[in-house]
């Protein structure tokens, strides 16, 4: 190539460069301009709420809105200053919560309140009233429960004894699942409840706990918990000690993807769906939703669980 074509290419590929500009200006202009929603999440390192900030992601996304998260990491006082900093500094538009604590949401609704930002919880409801410009979307964890239980009593023909695991102490849902297994069993005598441990929804506590009831030769049918995640841990314990899982019926809730491949193992008998999409999604939905000005926007959302078993998990693997 001669010096004259070496100008003449050069010159076109600035033609060229100058006329890409102003398009991908304009592309970065229209990213930054979406809404803010601000995801708060009581922890990023649980499979379920894993579940449940995906959930809201897409969904915000494929609204136009531009998710910004943060992470509680446990701490109810980290989470209202993080909240705090969405309204402030992120300037978002809307908020969803899942709170780390149902008895410390006021002070965040209390800001977003001022702020003028709608802020929807979900999953966990605050004990707090919440009051004008904030709105709850979930579960009912007593009904968990009750399938639970109820699903346990067919299993064993209204005859054996259970054990629980059970998630925080006096968390509302950990509080209200075991609740609900318990009356299911009650209405049958021939059932009983002979162990009840805290495991914090963690499966390494799980397995803990198994691993314990099988050291003190605990006479027990099935095993019911309050998340997936600790009935996977009793599911290892079982195998560790060289126990075939399948030798008690083991439940538990959410319907994981862990969970669901434990079933198509045999080793989990039935788990109950906790619709992360339906949380997640949902709450996303209903922000969205009062940050316009929707007339007759309901300032609660229940979402049914459902039980998932051998029959019918399949249906749920892709969920």
């Amino acid at each position: 190539m001669n010096i004259r074509e070496l100008f003449i290419a050069l010159g076109f590929a600035c033609i060229i460069g100058v006329g890409l500009a102003p398009r991908i200006a304009d592309a970065e202009d229209r990213a930054t301009d979406r809404p803010k929603i601000g995801v708060a999440m009581a922890s990023f390192d649980d499979n379920f709420l894993i579940l449940l900030r995906e959930a809201a992601s897409r969904e915000a996304r494929q609204r136009g809105w531009k998710p910004v998260f943060v992470d509680a990491r446990g701490d109810a006082k980290l989470q209202t200053t993080e909240i705090a900093k969405l309204v402030t500094e992120e300037h978002v538009a809307a908020l969803v919560v899942r709170p780390v604590d149902s008895n410390a949401t006021a002070e965040a609704t209390e800001i977003a309140r001022r702020a003028g930002v709608p802020v929807v919880y979900f999953n966990l409801r605050p004990v707090e009233p919440m009051g004008r410009g904030a709105a709850y979307v979930g579960s009912d964890n007593l009904e968990a429960g009750r399938l639970q239980g109820e699903y346990v009593v067919q299993r064993l023909n209204g005859k054996g004894n259970i054990a629980i695991m059970v998630g925080p102490a006096g968390s509302e849902d950990a509080v209200q699942r075991t609740l609900g297994v318990k009356r299911a069993i009650a209405r049958v005598t021939g059932m009983h409840v002979v162990a009840e441990e805290v495991g914090n929804w963690r499966r390494d506590l799980g397995l803990d706990i198994m691993k314990r009831w099988l050291a003190e030769q605990k006479d027990i049918q099935a095993v019911v918990a309050n998340n997936d995640e600790m009935a996977i841990g009793a599911v290892i314990a079982l195998r560790k000690a060289g126990k075939d899982p399948r030798s008690l019926l083991i439940v538990g809730v959410d319907a994981t993807p862990d969970a669901l491949a434990q079933m198509d193992k045999g080793a989990i008998g039935a788990t109950v769906l906790q619709d992360a999409k339906g949380q997640g999604g949902g709450a996303v939905d209903l922000a969205i939703r009062m940050k316009s000005g929707d007339a007759g926007v309901p300032d609660n959302v229940d979402v049914p669980f459902k039980l998932v078993t051998p029959d019918n998990y399949k249906a749920f693997l892709d969920y």
